[in-house]
């Protein structure tokens, strides 16, 4: 956290805007995969979204399933609100705030790499195991690239979401 506050000292004496991606997605902004920038596949930003989605759901849903309907009627509502919450202060801090200034200082690849080691560092610092964290890393690459591609924080926001309530339902997070 020391060397990304140091990093971001600069962003005080800028003159652009605080967050750059506060704004209107480009949903048919491409993105390629598996690398972001380049890849052998490209979709749409709404149709990469959308794609990462419905396998995050695929792949939690078995973990779902196994605590229970009773579990997930007890914390339909907690999970609701703490993953609103959550991933909208995070994407604000990692892909609003900190993409936005090292984006200017470093260029945009290189301001997804260290926001992306950040985001999961950060969560490193909330007791997450280091693998946990590595996969959180990963997942912030994407984050990130999806936000300079489609020139908003907004589908990494509905991403981590949903994201977020699919950990607290399988009980990866919060139990």
């Amino acid at each position: 956290m020391i060397i990304l506050t140091l990093l971001a000292i600069p962003a005080l004496f800028s003159r652009s805007p605080f967050i750059k991606y506060w704004r209107k997605p480009e949903w048919n902004g491409f993105i390629y995969f598996p690398f972001i920038w380049s890849g052998f596949h490209q979709a749409k930003v709404k149709f990469f979204l959308l794609i990462a989605v419905i396998v995050n759901i695929l792949i939690f849903t078995p973990f779902v399933v196994l605590n229970g309907w009773s579990f997930i009627r007890e914390i339909w509502f907690l999970a609701i609100v703490f993953s609103t919450v959550n991933a909208l202060l995070e994407e604000l801090i990692w892909r609003g705030a900190l993409l936005s200034r090292f984006s200017e200082q470093f260029g945009e690849k290189w301001a997804v790499v260290i926001t992306s080691l950040g985001f999961g560092l950060q969560h490193y610092s909330l007791g997450f195991p280091w693998l946990v964290c590595i996969a959180f890393s990963i997942g912030g690459m994407f984050y990130g690239g999806i936000t300079i591609k489609s020139k908003s924080i907004i589908p990494s926001v509905v991403w981590h979401i949903v994201l977020n309530i699919l950990m607290v339902l399988s009980g990866f997070i919060l139990k």
